[in-house]
């Protein structure tokens, strides 16, 4: 997952910095500039968009170490929703697991807890981070971004937390 929110970042980052750049191009003339100016303006535009990256980067990292990390215990860095869904008895990890679908990604599974630990990661966002824990007659999934400023998270955490009842019920 660092592999991926590296190149998630540095594709977006890099994106907006040339944007700005054809903006400023655009904007200050700076065809007709002398040098000290562009420089100048490409300098401002460069900390502009790179130091707030650098910031985000620092605050996913820990995120992204959480999620591999062997605690189960609910994390306190994001809005936590807990959903319910009623189960057949006698299910197992290894069925919960076989029964995800391609876009979730296991990163731990905790067999003395009954639970798992995943992650969904799409184009547009960061992803949502989920903990099944596996009960007798039912399944806890405790959702929670792990973006918790990603533009659409609360729609997207509910299609995918649609998508988990979907394939497990």
């Amino acid at each position: 997952m660092k592999q991926y929110l590296k190149n998630y970042m540095l594709k977006g980052t890099m994106g907006v910095w040339v944007l700005a750049i054809i903006l400023n191009i655009i904007l200050f003339n700076w065809l007709e500039s002398e040098l000290d100016f562009i420089v100048m303006q490409l300098a401002s535009v460069t900390i502009v968009i790179f130091v707030p990256q650098l910031m985000w980067w620092n605050v996913l990292i820990a995120r992204a170490e959480y999620i591999y990390s062997p605690n189960m215990e609910v994390p306190d860095f994001s809005v936590v929703r807990r959903h319910t869904l009623a189960i057949k008895s006698g299910l197992s990890l290894e069925t919960l697991t076989e029964a995800l679908p391609d876009r979730f990604f296991v990163s731990q599974i905790d067999v003395q807890g009954n639970k798992i630990k995943l992650y969904d990661k799409a184009f547009w966002s960061v992803g949502i981070g989920y903990i099944l824990e596996l009960r007798p007659t039912e399944l806890d999934i405790i959702s929670f971004p792990i973006s918790s400023h990603a533009v659409g998270a609360e729609r997207r955490r509910e299609k995918s937390v649609a998508a988990l009842k979907a394939c497990l019920s």
